[in-house]
């Protein structure tokens, strides 16, 4: 038998499972930029909520930072992840705190898709008059 076979066998097997394995990492990576997006966005709309009902501005706001990382991001600024808008962003804000989570975002790795419905979510407790 071929030695020169049992390379290719052995190189094949191995691609696929390094393949997996960068999916999985991907797929990992792009789920923690968004969690720790939200959680800067959930931050931001707990230090910075208006004490009447949330204006537009601050919602749109709240959006920007979590899909580019700051509230009036320059024109042509890349989001934080690949894809995300700020369509895909909801926010919530209540007596108690502001919620804020991803709706209807796919997470698109090369041979798979893991769609992101209202996860990640981050609520914090309102700041009464803490600005920063």
């Amino acid at each position: 038998m071929s030695r020169a076979g049992n390379i290719l066998i052995e190189f094949a097997a191995s691609l696929v499972v390094l393949s997996t394995m960068f999916q999985v990492g991907y797929t990992f990576f792009t789920y923690t930029t968004l969690v720790n997006a939200v959680r800067e966005g959930a931050r931001y709309a707990s230090l910075h909520a208006p004490a009447s009902a949330a204006g537009q501005d601050f919602a749109k706001s709240v959006r920007n930072v979590v899909v580019y990382g700051e509230s009036a991001p320059a024109a042509g600024t890349p989001p934080v992840v690949n894809g995300l808008s700020v369509d895909d962003v909801e926010m919530t804000l209540s007596p108690a705190g502001a919620t804020v989570s991803v709706r209807n975002f796919t997470i698109d790795a090369t041979f798979t898709k893991l769609k992101l419905d209202g996860r990640p979510t981050v609520t914090f407790p309102l700041c009464s008059g803490a600005t920063q």
